[in-house]
């Protein structure tokens, strides 16, 4: 008599499901990603900006763009540890432009967990660099729809002097 009993309501069950659409639904797989919050759309971006300049003893040119120089950001992850240096090289006019990776974009408080330096300056701009204390805190600039901007703004580095 118990088998009976569960036999019967596992038909009704099945009748039910099958002939209401609920097991006749499929989705796509694009519909699926949604569903599940995560896939190939970004839910977020995280864009640093800034310019890198080499102040010059030149009286008539106060500052030139480094291009072809690297600039790297470094963002303070957890309790006593830090991501990897993301890279980017600056344009012809001294600017560069990096996408943060997605994991370190829930960091609260980006503006005082980052920051960028320099890492390599082409020789010919002989400027300096090689200062540990050379580096720069991000400030927001943007953040509309998921999409935040920040900028470090114009790192200037010190130019040699010529002695004649």
């Amino acid at each position: 008599m118990g088998s009976f009993f569960i036999i019967r309501c596992f038909l009704l069950f099945s009748f039910f499901f099958f002939f209401n659409g609920a097991f006749g639904n499929t989705w796509t797989r694009t519909e699926m990603v949604e569903m599940a919050g995560y896939g190939e759309q970004k839910l977020s971006s995280v864009i640093i900006t800034g310019s890198l300049l080499c102040k010059t003893s030149r009286p008539h040119l106060h500052s030139v763009p480094i291009p072809g120089a690297t600039v790297a950001i470094k963002c303070q992850t957890g309790s006593k540890r830090r991501s990897k240096w993301i890279k980017a090289i600056t344009d012809e006019l001294g600017e560069f432009e990096i996408d943060l990776p997605s994991q370190l974009h829930a960091i609260p408080d980006l503006e005082n967990k980052c920051f960028i330096k320099p890492v390599y300056v082409p020789r010919h701009y002989r400027c300096y660099h090689t200062s540990t204390n050379i580096h720069k805190r991000i400030k927001l600039v943007s953040s509309t729809n998921g999409f935040r901007v920040y900028t470090s703004g114009k790192i200037r580095l010190q130019g040699h002097t010529s002695r004649s």
